[in-house]
């Protein structure tokens, strides 16, 4: 096919080792940017670290079923584009994956034209990003704004910035707050660390690198304050920002 499409960063979440790899070759011959993943936990492993634009996911996987898996990434990205490339040909997992949020469901042996067709009609949807309004958006008392159709924040001098999944999620509850702190275990749950599962450090390396992101994107210090024994805040005031 020699139609233009916009280049993405894809993940492909598949367990089968050959499938996965062909596919992902087969979309960098066009110009994307593909991560693989044999199962659910390297994804979101992935994704707590990294922003992704499109994701395409089998459903039968060894530790959470993509079903599982598109629910949990509509229900906190409404941008990010999900395709379903699965050997399950059921009317039924159909209804299911496009009911949970996916954008388009796909059967294997997959049609390469019609998977580029697919993240040619998502293109639209990227390229109208930009022009969304505020409705989606909560502003702290400094005018940093945060899109939630878009998973992007918006800096004071207008510079934009995509965050990951868990970047949004603490963001999400920092501007709810603010000014008041949020405990690093508030901030865990609204992440999706499980308690059995919380580390403080994990916190502070996620704000540590949404710090030095925000001011290589916009320029600008995001106004994350640590205070000590309490947590973390948003504030307009950059200048007392105290590091971790």
């Amino acid at each position: 096919m020699q139609e233009h499409i916009r280049l993405f960063n894809i993940a492909i979440v598949e367990d089968e080792p050959v499938l996965r790899e062909e596919l992902a070759f087969q979309l960098r011959q066009f110009g994307h940017s593909v991560d693989t993943f044999a199962s659910a936990g390297q994804f979101y492993r992935h994704l707590a670290v990294s922003r992704v634009a499109v994701t395409i996911l089998d459903i039968g996987l060894p530790d959470e079923d993509g079903l599982s898996i598109c629910r949990h990434l509509r229900a906190h990205d409404k941008q990010m584009g999900i395709v379903f490339v699965t050997a399950r040909s059921q009317r039924q997992d159909r209804l299911q994956g496009l009911e949970g949020g996916a954008d388009a469901y796909l059967v294997k042996p997959v049609d390469l034209d019609e998977l580029i067709l697919t993240l040619n009609r998502l293109r639209d949807r990227f390229d109208g990003a930009g022009d969304t309004k505020t409705a989606g958006c909560n502003a702290t008392t400094g005018d940093w704004q945060l899109n939630l159709d878009t998973a992007g924040l918006i800096a004071p001098n207008g510079s934009r910035a995509a965050l990951t999944l868990n970047e949004l999620q603490l963001m999400r509850l920092l501007h709810a707050r603010a000014p008041l702190p949020c405990s690093p275990t508030e901030l865990g749950l609204a992440m999706g660390i499980l308690p059995d599962e919380f580390d403080k450090h994990r916190i502070e390396v996620v704000i540590s690198r949404l710090r030095t992101k925000i001011v290589r994107i916009t320029g600008m210090n995001i106004p994350i304050r640590a205070h000590r024994g309490q947590g973390y805040s948003l504030s307009d005031d950059s200048r007392t920002e105290s590091r971790v």
